[in-house]
């Protein structure tokens, strides 16, 4: 079975900065993290240093058993947190 793709802007919330995010809030309720699977770095070394994308990916699981990827986009034109997708329990 495979996760489902969401792509939405969410807030995420931390205990302490700088650290790992702690919570975040999608559609009005707010998910709690009790886990961080995986955490790694994308960045676009196609385009020039000052248009660069970046990205910090996380795999996590919340208070409920649910397992999401969000990530954290640094760019030029682009800025903030994404719910990328729920996982499938396989994944």
């Amino acid at each position: 079975m495979a996760g489902e793709l969401i792509s939405e802007e969410i807030e995420v919330r931390f205990q302490e900065r700088p650290g790992p995010p702690t919570s975040f809030l999608w559609r009005g309720q707010e998910h709690h993290i009790v886990e961080i699977e995986e955490v790694r770095r994308f960045i676009d070394r196609r385009a020039a240093w000052w248009r660069r994308r970046h990205r910090d990916y996380y795999r996590l699981r919340t208070s409920d058993g649910q397992r999401y990827e969000i990530y954290h986009q640094r760019g030029v034109r682009h800025k903030g947190w994404v719910l990328y997708r729920q996982l499938a329990e396989d994944e």
